[in-house]
């Protein structure tokens, strides 16, 4: 595994840091309010965020059209939610706390992934450092439950862990080859396949403004990658 280059290894340890506290404010804002409600503002306000730190933090260029369709991707993601079951305060708070880490570890990991010699290589050390700050975090808070959900879901945790290694890697390296509001905006179409998997596997009602705002989603990402 080839080592880090000194700016590489920075941003990997304040991402690192970033992502920790996005996890903790994840878990917050799904325990206070509704998933459904929830994940859409923390992921749809993100790709806003996001954009605003490309553009100050690492220069990316944004066209009138490139800007408009970040507008209206961001809007459109924000209406992937139940409007019968409007999440509460704490955790729309909580969701907009998680939608600003959000934004800080992409602009922060694009910049690392950028600066590294290889794309690979900052995977693997990303990935080989992330979990211990919040793996030290579950045990301090949840002692003996710690130990006994491990035995009782460590399937369903490697399962998980693969699929974050993959995910995630696959968005690093896209990162470094490409702008990071562009990568981010695309990555957040993860709630429309969230919602058509709500359809066909989990038999959910898609809903009338749902459907309104997929089409808003890809009509936002046209927009986008027209003034790139």
């Amino acid at each position: 595994m080839a080592p880090l280059t000194p700016l590489a290894a920075k941003h990997l340890a304040i991402g690192i840091a970033f992502h920790w506290a996005y996890q903790m404010a994840t878990i917050r804002a799904f325990k206070h309010g509704d998933f459904s409600a929830v994940y859409p503002v923390m992921r749809g306000t993100s790709v806003l965020l996001t954009a605003i730190g490309a553009a100050v933090l690492l220069g990316e260029s944004f066209p009138p059209i490139k800007l408009a369709g970040l507008f209206i991707a961001s809007l459109a993601l924000t209406q992937f939610r139940k409007s019968a079951s409007p999440a509460h305060r704490s955790a729309l708070l909580w969701a907009l706390l998680t939608a600003f880490t959000i934004g800080a570890y992409t602009v922060n990991d694009g910049a690392g992934a950028k600066a590294a010699a290889s794309g690979i290589s900052y995977v693997v050390w990303f990935f080989a450092i992330e979990a211990f700050p919040v793996t030290l975090t579950a045990i301090l808070m949840r002692r003996g439950r710690f130990v006994r959900a491990c035995r009782a879901q460590w399937r369903s945790a490697m399962i998980a862990g693969v699929m974050s290694f993959v995910g995630y890697g696959l968005s690093l390296i896209a990162l470094r080859l490409a702008d990071v509001s562009e990568i981010t905006a695309l990555r957040e179409t993860s709630v429309v396949f969230a919602a058509l998997m709500g359809v066909f596997i989990l038999h959910e009602n898609f809903g009338r403004r749902r459907i309104f705002a997929a089409l808003a989603l890809a009509a936002g990402l046209i927009f986008m990658q027209l003034g790139g």
